[in-house]
């Protein structure tokens, strides 16, 4: 027996197993599965046109994606929030609660590593000297100021109630698609041998399939896990939401035609289709939202637009559709 082992008997000793949390009403059991479906969907379209150039475009990018989830234990205190300020309270009075039945049990510790210190590794000395401490401290102030703590420590011990259940993904697969179209028409001067002292350039990118997962996820499961999760705050009838995403970048053939000269552009035009990959964009979709239930969190939806920054095809409307459901 060493030093934490006696430590333990001791409080042990004292203190009555806590009981464990109940089961609550509304939590999903151990071994439910939860999916969530996600579709992105970002168009771009437009023309500027001067007195010289003209630039057209229609892009269009879709990435749909299915996640499996399976249930944490529920908890009293959230994984996907940060605390709020009761919360915090109570953890800072629990913490010195701790502080200060540790501080109850300080002489009966000393006592205890004085006899681990006597008696080394030899159970009958241990047995035998604990047996003389608890005789000689029968009564005293000191056993009732550890029984004291005892209890304070037991009380620290009971798990709150639970309020909280987090979900995390075990798997997610899904399917995208790219279409993508420019038409550039542009007055460089070294056009100026060409028709109307323009050249024409054609652009399109498109490509389709399953969205490709990390290596090694694939080698295991055939499903990436992803970083999907919700989490449902029964108190306060809230989810918390992180959606799946793309996890590795996208498949495309890309092809330009063009009538440019050579030497329009530092790094040559390719000729015939190239294959390109495209890092799918989620923008503020792709970070945890906090949205109030609609009815019981078992099944909920929702929909959201978010505006993407760029220039042409890179600046467009991110439509973001998701559906939650326990079968």
């Amino acid at each position: 027996m060493n030093i934490t082992h006696l430590r333990c008997a001791v409080l042990l000793a004292l203190t009555a197993s806590a009981p464990l949390a109940r089961a609550a009403d509304g939590f999903a059991p151990p071994g439910a599965k939860a999916t969530l479906d996600v579709e992105y969907l970002y168009e771009s379209a437009g023309r500027k046109q001067d007195r010289i150039d003209l630039h057209e475009w229609r892009v269009r990018r879709v990435a749909r994606l299915t996640a499996e989830l399976l249930p944490r234990p529920p908890t009293p205190l959230p994984t996907m929030q940060p605390l709020d300020a009761s919360q915090t309270a109570e953890l800072n009075a629990q913490a010195a609660q701790g502080q200060a039945a540790a501080g109850k049990l300080a002489p009966l510790m000393a006592s205890a590593e004085q006899i681990m210190a006597r008696c080394g590794d030899d159970e009958a000395c241990i047995t035998r000297e604990t047996m003389k401490l608890g005789g000689a401290m029968s009564g005293t102030a000191s056993v009732n100021q550890a029984m004291s703590a005892g209890k304070d420590v037991e009380a620290l011990s009971r798990p709150g109630s639970p309020r909280y259940q987090a979900w995390q993904a075990a798997g997610q697969k899904g399917d995208y698609a790219i279409d993508e179209r420019a038409h550039i028409v542009h007055g460089d001067p070294i056009c100026m041998s060409l028709p109307r002292a323009r050249c024409t350039r054609d652009e399109v990118r498109q490509g389709a399939g399953a969205i490709p997962l990390p290596p090694n996820a694939a080698k295991a499961t055939g499903r990436g896990a992803g970083v999907a999760a919700f989490e449902v705050d029964l108190a306060k009838k809230t989810l918390t939401l992180a959606l799946p995403v793309p996890l590795m970048p996208l498949p495309y053939t890309e092809t330009i035609t063009s009538d440019e000269p050579a030497g329009t552009h530092s790094v040559p035009t390719p000729k015939g289709p190239q294959p390109r990959q495209l890092a799918f964009q989620t923008g503020a979709a792709g970070q945890p939202v906090t949205l109030p239930l609609k009815g019981g969190w078992r099944s909920q939806s929702g929909e959201r637009v978010i505006p993407i920054a760029g220039q042409a095809g890179e600046g467009g409307k991110l439509t973001v559709r998701w559906r939650l459901a326990l079968p």
